[in-house]
């Protein structure tokens, strides 16, 4: 699945991917570091966990490659379905989704191009650069998770520039914002998604204070700004 596919009412569109190499590339950077309060490797057989925990990338490729060749062999049936399923989902309200978050933040999209890798590890990244994001195969939800990267996105693009007071955050604090202010995916959005953006058990509190402060304006600015005065009290070091 490497077609483009365009929005028939815009010139946003997408590419869907199950491309062993950024498979593996999760697999392997998920094992190697704790985000979000999450220790990812602790979600893995313990095989892999040997063979890749600590290991160089070209040490833990030589095991990753073979396994994940023949994750796909024995997972096909399983893997076959959900791409056609996360092919029909996108084809149907991706257009939507990405009117969503345009209105959302008040800002039109800072890309026209997106791509989705899919992946077989328990973990979905982004790469804002390069508008790449990966989706667990699995999930009942994939507009929910290309929300919340495209919120991302979003935010970094229009809240973190030079002069911004986001930009002045350190990674952690930095962190604690973006992913909390993914509280306005919540029930106003159905049935676009399925159910609300729970986030990071992490950030519980903090969201709490963060949505009740967009419930009562729907200003994602001034949610910005409200979040960067709160965050002190609730971020956990």
């Amino acid at each position: 699945m490497t077609s483009f596919n365009q929005s028939k009412t815009s010139n946003i569109g997408y590419q869907i991917k199950l491309d062993i190499e950024q498979d593996a590339i999760n697999w392997y950077e998920g094992c190697n570091r704790i985000s979000k309060g999450v220790d990812w490797k602790q979600r893995v057989p313990s095989i892999v966990y040997d063979n890749i925990f600590g290991k160089s990338k070209d040490a833990a490729y030589k095991f990753l490659i073979p396994f994940l060749k023949q994750k796909y062999v024995d997972e096909k049936d399983q893997i076959d379905k959900y791409i056609s399923f996360v092919d029909n989902e996108y084809e149907q309200n991706f257009s939507l989704a990405c009117q969503k978050i345009a209105s959302l933040t008040d800002k039109p999209l800072y890309r026209k191009d997106f791509t989705v890798f899919l992946t077989t590890f328990p973990r979905g990244p982004y790469n804002y650069d390069m508008g790449y994001l990966w989706l667990v195969i699995g999930r009942k939800d994939p507009i929910k998770n290309f929300l919340h990267e495209l919120l991302h996105f979003q935010f970094i693009h229009y809240w973190c520039i030079p002069e911004s007071d986001v930009a002045k955050l350190n990674n952690e604090e930095f962190e604690w914002l973006k992913e909390s202010l993914t509280v306005v995916l919540d029930e106003d959005l159905y049935p676009l998604i399925k159910s609300p953006d729970d986030g990071y058990e992490l950030h519980r509190e903090f969201r709490k204070e963060l949505h009740k402060v967009w419930k009562t304006n729907k200003n994602f600015d001034e949610l910005v700004k409200f979040g960067l005065k709160a965050l002190p009290s609730f971020i956990i070091k």
